[in-house]
């Protein structure tokens, strides 16, 4: 199945270079930009031609080297998409393990880092709950209600980011209302007694923007535990969001944003008992969780718009409840808090240098019904340069240092460069960094932790190659990535303690192609070639898929109102390890459909199905997954 899917690839590829030109292109190099001017967003709208998160602030695709994947809300919309790990799973350079149904614990690895190694931002609020095992972000609970949209930033990117930024970030921005006040409500349902509704509102203009959301979604899912094993009791979902963007251009040169994400979260799980061979069904057990993040930031230009200052202050609070511990050594409720202040220079020292100088101070805390209130500090101070070296190259430049009250000092780097070839439509892009993860609260001060704990660290470094092919139709890029992971926490069996002892390395290649066939049709298509070894045992790390490539085929329909898609994803084989015995899951391909159609001018329908073929796989061992699912509903806008 594997190399159909690669075959399948390679016919697009050479398709391309033998097919008829059209007169529309898919995706354009944006327009020459000078690096010299402090990003304007949120004061104004964001540009398609410009990215946040590699830089902190709005910048220039044309002028990045990193390698990042953007995911705007009208490719959410079309699709139909209601969750993040929706929205992720088919990524490049990204992997998903989930632990059952919909809301059950989910991990993602990216870059064949572990599933700590990824920091999650909300508009730059650290989601990473400090109360979790190992601060790594559940992806289950997260809905794309009043997203704008979801930045994909691989590779390490502590300098900006500090600790968690091993494998790289994912960025979530809120939507920015402009122009008169619009309504959207928007309804579906489906199989396993699934319904989602959602209402939003946004607006602005060019001394104010606001937009609010919420949103409720519910299913009865599938069992946690595999049906195959004699499973049959469905483990439902239900999670509300509230959101929501305030700003306020009080002068000319003055900025106040805030913004806000309440998500109350309800799935019933399943046990699995130590040593047990697979997980089984639990008929009274459910995981409650509440999360309430937000965010305020004062901008202020200065010395004619060539400095800009930003303070903000995040605040995100975390509740977990388990309602059936499977016994007395298990805590049933954890709490945790982080407290963020930032503070943000940046300076246009002429047209072709942006000088940007930070220092964050971060406070995170964590308790749970069986350990007392602990907590830890860190302070950071980072300084980078994007500078301009000719009209068409460009690079990054940076540094950090770190501090942390309980595991010491962590010191990180980033060089990153693009350079846009001056014959023809391609660039190269390279980046060579380093990155940390602090310890979590639980790994160094909860009980059996190892307060002597340093951080993780990593170096990574990529080089890759863009072009437009067929005046501009085709856009191809090619990225080779590796990564070297060192004092990785992992048991010591030998002393009986968490350790900093743990060695491994990810490599790989990354391909995308976006191809406009025609002015109806387009095609998305990427392969994803990752080898992963624990450098102490020389295993492969488990989980992490050495091969998953993903065909999006887009049709408009001659009417113009009706939009078909179909998404072909391919996970190849990989390592799990349950009760303790490794064992080899299955390669396995999954065919999801979706339509869209405009009815009238305020009304459209979408239709959704997953899993067309009715696929019998399983993400981790033991764990059921859904069927063929059928989904439909109805969105006003007005």
């Amino acid at each position: 199945m594997l190399q159909k899917h690669l075959i399948a690839i390679a016919i697009v590829t050479l398709t391309v270079h033998s097919g008829k030109a059209q007169d529309s292109a898919p995706s354009e190099i944006p327009e020459t930009v000078v690096v010299g001017r402090p990003g304007a967003f949120p004061r104004n709208a964001l540009q398609n031609s410009s990215l946040v998160t590699p830089a902190a602030q709005a910048a220039s695709r044309r002028t990045t080297g990193a390698s990042v994947e953007v995911i705007t809300a009208e490719q959410l919309s079309k699709q139909g998409t209601t969750t993040l790990l929706d929205a992720l799973r088919n990524r490049t350079g990204i992997s998903t393990s989930q632990n059952g149904g919909a809301g059950s614990l989910t991990s993602l690895f990216l870059r064949g880092s572990n599933s700590a190694h990824t920091k999650v931002l909300i508009d730059g609020i650290p989601m990473n709950d400090p109360s979790g095992a190992s601060r790594a972000f559940d992806f289950a609970n997260l809905t794309t209600d009043n997203i704008e949209r979801i930045e994909i930033l691989r590779g390490p990117q502590s300098v900006i980011y500090g600790s968690d930024a091993i494998g790289g970030v994912i960025n979530i921005i809120t939507k920015r209302g402009q122009g008169t006040g619009e309504l959207n409500f928007s309804a579906y349902g489906g199989s396993l007694g699934t319904h989602y509704e959602g209402l939003q509102y946004s607006g602005g203009d060019e001394n104010s923007y606001y937009s609010i959301a919420g949103s409720y979604l519910e299913t009865q899912s599938v069992s946690q535990a595999a049906a195959r094993f004699g499973n049959t009791e469905s483990d439902g979902f239900d999670v509300g969001t509230i959101s929501g963007r305030f700003g306020w251009n009080l002068q000319d040169d003055i900025n106040l944003d805030y913004v806000f994400r309440l998500t109350s979260a309800e799935v019933e799980i399943d046990n699995w008992d130590f040593g047990a061979p697979n997980p089984v069904d639990n008929l009274n057990r459910s995981n409650l969780s509440r999360n309430f993040s937000n965010r305020i930031q004062l901008s202020k230009l200065v010395l004619e718009g060539r400095l800009e200052h930003k303070a903000a202050f995040s605040l995100s609070n975390y509740e977990r409840i388990d309602t059936n511990v499977p016994n007395a050594f298990w805590a049933s409720e954890y709490n945790g808090e982080t407290r963020l202040f930032e503070y943000q220079a940046n300076y246009a020292a002429n047209d072709n240098n942006l000088l940007t100088a930070g220092v964050t101070y971060q406070d995170e805390e964590a308790s749970s019904d069986l350990q007392a209130l602990v907590n830890q500090t860190s302070t950071g101070v980072f300084l980078e340069d994007r500078i301009t070296l000719q009209e068409n190259w460009h690079a990054t430049a940076g540094v950090r240092w770190d501090e942390f009250s309980r595991a010491g000092d962590a010191n990180t780097y980033r060089l990153s460069t693009i350079y846009h070839l001056q014959d023809k439509p391609a660039h190269i892009h390279a980046a060579l960094g380093t990155g940390f993860r602090a310890p979590a609260l639980a790994e160094n001060l909860f009980a059996f932790g190892n307060p002597a704990l340093a951080p993780e660290t990593s170096k990574g470094w990529e080089l890759g190659y863009t072009t437009q092919l067929h005046d501009g139709q085709i856009l191809f890029d090619a990225t080779y990535f590796r990564n070297d992971f060192e004092n990785l926490i992992v048991w010591n069996p030998s002393l009986f303690v968490l350790d900093n002892v743990g060695l491994a390395q990810s490599s790989g290649v990354e391909l995308t192609l976006d191809w406009q066939l025609n002015d109806r049709t387009t095609v998305n298509a990427n392969y994803t070639l990752t080898n992963t070894v624990n450098r102490e045992t020389g295993s492969e790390l488990l989980r992490r898929p050495k091969h998953r490539s993903m065909i999006n085929l887009e049709h408009m329909l001659e009417d113009e109102r009706t939009l078909l898609g179909l998404t072909l994803a391919y996970t190849g084989s990989r390592l799990d390890n349950p009760g303790g015995t490794t064992t080899e899951l299955a390669h396995y391909t999954l065919l999801n459909l979706y339509a869209t159609r405009q009815l009238n001018e305020h009304w459209s329908a979408v239709f959704r199905v997953n899993n067309l073929t009715d696929e019998d796989y399983e993400e981790l061992f033991g764990y059921g997954t859904p069927g063929a699912t059928f989904y439909g509903g109805l969105s006003l806008t007005r």
